[in-house]
């Protein structure tokens, strides 16, 4: 059976202004972005480039389009920075994996015309909003690009969370942590927790257990309209929440944690030589059979 292409919104979109933000802890990134901007010239007005995790400065430029040049975590903070201002985003990938950071320099080079041909093929992925509601009023509230994380923390004893959905009751997790993630999120932390792959395009959040001290557990997919609400019953000095893997707070007995959806879509643009299912296979090598010697 062949897998359906992953669905791309073709956007009429002429692509005349582009900005340029590089990660500050990839040696590569200076030299990359002069050879980015070198590509451009003869494309379109690069209106701001610079090296940094900061993408919010390049709005007052105006720019079509942004270019990321570093890794994963680059491009996710890029997405954090620009808010609900979002803007479509081609991630040059100077890291390891590159699972969002489609491109190389190579084939931005030698494939990337298509950004200017007045149709941008974009993905539109769901966010959340992750608000942290402290039992003494203090709140804290950030967009999620993959994933809101609970973990035990020291001294590592099990934890306890209710989880309500809609204002139902779901679920009491007992063990060492719960994760709620988007479907680009899907394939980060929650695949290695055991939670099911989610096509990126998909409007959901899923719910994965970390090691629950029950064998009845299992994740739950659900429609990202709904309200998830997660309240700690019992937690260690070290619980903690974190937000793609970098926005970190503790996490007490009686704090909450609210999650919906965000405001505004992550747009990334795909290479349309390839699909979803590309990076799936070629790079967490999915579906392959047993190496046979």
């Amino acid at each position: 059976m062949n897998m359906p292409e992953e669905t791309a919104e073709t956007v009429a979109r002429r692509v005349r202004r582009v900005a340029l933000v590089g990660s500050p802890d990839k040696a590569a990134a200076p030299e990359t972005l002069e050879r980015a901007r070198g590509w451009l010239a003869d494309r379109a007005e690069v209106v701001y480039a610079e090296i940094t995790y900061d993408s919010k400065p390049a709005l007052a430029a105006k720019p079509d389009l942004l270019i990321v040049l570093g890794g994963d975590g680059t491009l996710i903070a890029a997405v954090h920075s620009l808010r609900e201002q979002q803007l479509p985003i081609v991630g040059i990938n100077l890291g390891k994996l590159g699972y969002l950071a489609d491109f190389t320099i190579q084939e931005l080079e030698r494939e990337g015309d298509f950004l200017f041909s007045g149709e941008l093929p974009i993905t539109r992925r769901t966010m959340m909003l992750v608000s942290l509601e402290h039992r003494d009023g203090r709140c804290h509230s950030t967009p999620a690009v993959n994933d809101c994380v609970i973990l035990a923390g020291p001294p590592f004893h099990m934890i306890q969370v209710t989880v309500e959905v809609d204002g139902d009751e779901v679920a009491v997790v007992r063990g060492d942590g719960l994760i709620v993630a988007t479907p680009s999120g899907s394939t980060a932390h929650n695949l290695a927790a055991g939670g099911p792959i989610v096509e990126p395009t998909g409007e959901a959040f899923i719910l994965t257990p970390i090691c629950p001290h029950a064998l009845t557990y299992r994740p739950l997919v659900l429609d990202a309209r709904r309200r998830i609400v997660i309240r700690a019953d019992q937690a260690n000095e070290g619980t903690t929440v974190a937000t793609d893997g970098s926005i970190c707070h503790p996490f007490h007995e009686s704090d909450r944690i609210v999650i919906t959806r965000y405001g505004a879509d992550f747009l990334l643009v795909r290479n349309p030589k390839r699909s979803e299912w590309h990076a799936l296979r070629r790079k967490l090598r999915w579906g392959e059979g047993p190496n046979m010697l």
